[in-house]
């Protein structure tokens, strides 16, 4: 009966262990100079297959895909759409690995050294555009980048933990 009731549980919790983790946000690209190229930042805490995508009534988005080691250049590229499965809308379905990424969204036609350099040089309109991050399998999205402990840090934290065995010793005897 235990088995049974377990397999039953089991099963229930499967939909919501597929489910997919999202996040969306709004912003917008301006006309000419700065702003031109929008920069939307997040991070994945495991291994996915994530689809990324932009989309905007006003302007056709043109997103490019980076890795964020903190100093964007052009080996950072990873990939770029436009016009995925139609005017307007950019989508981006790859696989990643965990780590901190950059979506970089200007309008049509936004090249990679624009991307880099923050100015869209092409037919560029103003408007607002949404963005949005799903992990179809994997782990979970989430905006910004993910904090990466400092080796000091874990050095003070393993002293800590070194202090708590030699007072534990100590109270021992």
């Amino acid at each position: 009966m235990k088995i049974k009731s377990l397999i039953a549980a089991a099963a229930l919790a499967l939909p919501f262990a597929a489910s997919a983790n999202v996040i969306t946000t709004t912003s917008s690209v301006t006309a000419s100079g700065a702003g031109t190229v929008d920069y939307v930042s997040f991070n994945l805490d495991a291994y996915s297959t994530v689809r990324l995508n932009s989309s905007s009534s006003s302007f056709d988005t043109y997103m490019y895909l980076f890795r964020d080691d903190g100093s964007l250049d052009a080996s950072d590229y990873i990939t770029a759409n436009d016009d995925y499965p139609y005017c307007c809308n950019s989508q981006i379905t790859t696989n990643l690995a965990a780590g901190n990424y950059i979506a970089a969204i200007g309008d049509f036609y936004l090249s990679l050294s624009e991307a880099v350099a923050g100015l869209n040089g092409g037919y560029n309109s103003s408007g607002a555009y949404s963005f949005r991050a799903e992990t179809i399998s994997g782990g979970n999205v989430a905006f910004g980048a993910a904090a990466v402990p400092e080796p000091a840090t874990l050095a003070l934290f393993g002293l800590g933990l070194a202090g708590l065995g030699v007072s534990r010793r100590r109270a021992a005897k």
